[in-house]
């Protein structure tokens, strides 16, 4: 493992922390080159292979580490370093889209990838354990420890939860190849990866030692193969019927803009006014406009002129405007609660349906786990609330659920519209806060968003329509393929058909099993791990398995 520990005449705290946290040689290339493989597996570039080859050179490593204290300081240290890469690489837009707004945002990211890094710790904190204390194969406790450290970062307590980018997601861009998504849904494909992952480390480590690897080569290519098989299958013979047409807008009002209300506003009717006669009267059944794009309470009297512009656009086109605006809810002591919502206008006017953001990101919306009315002078920053219920948008004979932005992440939030019966899902979503036009200023995010909806489609197996005000905006079906998708920063309008399917898929009726189970799994022997490191007896051994 390399030099010996700091000299102890340091003494004091930071030679303490110094020794359990600063990676020493044989402890930063592995973890490191296994944290960039991984990092590149998510759009824009999600090369095919990368997914199921990059948890190896850090499954091998924690595999090659002594067991006990000296083995679970060494996996502390190495785990360091690749959460810190992995989780670098994967979200430094938080500081790059952020910091056009406030200094707050060095902050904030520093926040997220120290607490990121430290989710990348528990992992390979759980698997060692788990091969070194309880002797579990290394292909099993890898999939196992990988998903459970997923989701526990998508269960974390309020909005502390950031389920953004599961390992599953990486193979977005192929969705034919992932079709079993609908039995065991994004979660089951991260363990199925991680599976991979772990059987080709156990091949790796057998070649090694001379091992024969025809056996294991074989076993490898079968759990490759039988579920790309399956899904490729299963794309080829899935019956969609059309559900109508849909009209989603791109206004493109840079953020800046935005927040002020009264400008944005008038940014905002400029850019429509120019797009909607694109529209003509019958063309769609429905027009789908982004989150926020009008910043105004849009059931206050103070907006009447923005709905009846809204009815106006209704009328002409002959179709149901749906578009994000603030709902709100007045309290007892003549305060308010502001709600991202969204709203649907007909030609009548504005209808009682009205859709509550549930899933609020953090700090921006809701700060996480202090009480609203500790944060009183921040009306419209941190005190969002939160929304109840999962009401369906409906048009005509349709019913449409519809997700905010952050939540395409939360696959609980889709499964749930589809349960009360949504035929397709609309995403109105306001990635502006994601860069701007110059190149320079663009973040890998403003691909990374828009990539959860590809599996929201294949784990429901219906049709989105996804509006955002500085694009992405794009049409899937409920094979996961993205069609007639617009460029960033471009004011646009697309028209086509949304498909649907009259299936109610395995993971729609039982949710997430394997990410539940892979919790309770990893539990299980880290306790286990606790009670074997006391003396308990052990069963095999934890070399080249």
């Amino acid at each position: 493992m390399g030099a010996g520990a700091p000299a102890s005449t340091r003494g004091g705290w930071f030679a303490g922390l110094k020794i359990l946290l600063w990676p020493r040689p044989g402890e930063r290339l592995l973890p490191a080159v296994s944290a960039v493989l991984l990092a590149a597996s998510f759009p824009p570039l999600h090369p095919l292979i990368l997914p199921f080859v990059g948890l190896v050179p850090m499954a091998v490593w924690v595999q090659g580490l002594p067991s006990g204290s000296e083995g679970r300081r060494a996996v502390v240290r190495g785990a360091t370093v690749f959460g810190a890469v992995y989780f670098g690489i994967l979200f430094y837009w938080i500081l790059v889209a952020l910091i056009w707004f406030s200094k707050l945002a060095i902050l904030a990211f520093l926040g997220s990838w120290l607490a990121l890094t430290g989710v990348g710790v528990l992992f390979a904190w759980m698997l060692h354990r788990a091969v070194h204390e309880v002797r579990v194969p290394l292909w099993l406790a890898l999939p196992v420890t990988w998903t459970a450290a997923e989701w526990f970062r998508a269960h974390l307590p309020d909005t502390l939860a950031f389920p953004w980018l599961g390992l599953g997601s990486s193979l977005s861009g192929f969705p034919e190849l992932i079709g079993v998504a609908e039995i065991i849904g994004a979660r089951g494909l991260t363990f199925w990866l991680a599976l991979v992952n772990g059987l080709i480390a156990s091949l790796v480590l057998s070649v090694r030692v001379g091992r024969g690897w025809r056996r294991q080569g074989s076993i490898v290519a079968v759990v490759v193969v039988l579920p790309v098989a399956w899904s490729v299958w299963r794309a080829n013979t899935l019956e969609m019927r059309p559900l109508g047409r849909v009209a989603v807008v791109q206004p493109n009002i840079p953020e800046h803009i935005k927040l002020d209300e009264s400008v944005g506003l008038d940014s905002t009717f400029v850019s429509l006014d120019r797009l909607m006669p694109r529209l003509s009267p019958g063309s769609v059944g429905l027009v789908v406009m982004p989150e926020v794009t009008f910043p105004t309470y849009l059931r206050h009297a103070d907006a009447a002129d923005v709905v009846t512009r809204v009815q106006g656009y209704s009328r002409e086109v002959g179709a149901p405007v749906l578009a994000g605006s603030f709902g709100h809810e007045f309290l007892d002591d003549g305060t308010f609660i502001p709600y991202n919502s969204a709203f649907l206008v007909e030609p009548q006017g504005l209808t009682d349906f009205q859709y509550d953001k549930r899933y609020l990101v953090p700090m921006v919306e809701r700060v996480p786990l202090l009480p609203r009315r500790w944060l009183p002078t921040l009306q419209n920053f941190g005190t969002y609330g939160r929304g109840e219920g999962w009401p369906l948008a409906e048009v005509g004979d349709h019913l449409y659920g519809v997700l905010i932005c952050y939540e395409s992440t939360y696959a609980e939030a889709a499964r749930s519209f589809r349960r009360e019966g949504a035929d397709a899902l609309l995403n109105i979503t306001n990635d502006a806060w994601y860069g701007r036009e110059p190149l320079y200023s663009r973040t890998t995010a403003l691909w990374q968003h828009p990539a959860h909806m590809v599996l929201r489609a294949i784990e429901n197996r219906v049709g989105v329509a996804r509006a955002a005000n500085t694009g992405i905006s794009l049409f899937v079906d409920p094979v996961g393929r993205v069609y007639n998708a617009t460029s960033l920063f471009e004011a646009d309008i697309r028209i086509d058909t949304v498909y649907t399917t009259d299936i109610v898929t395995f993971y729609v009726k039982y949710g997430d099993l394997v990410g539940n189970g892979a919790a309770l799994a990893a539990l299980l022997l880290t306790l286990a791990s606790f009670w074997l490191a006391r003396g308990a007896p052990r069963l095999g051994t934890p070399q080249n398995r």
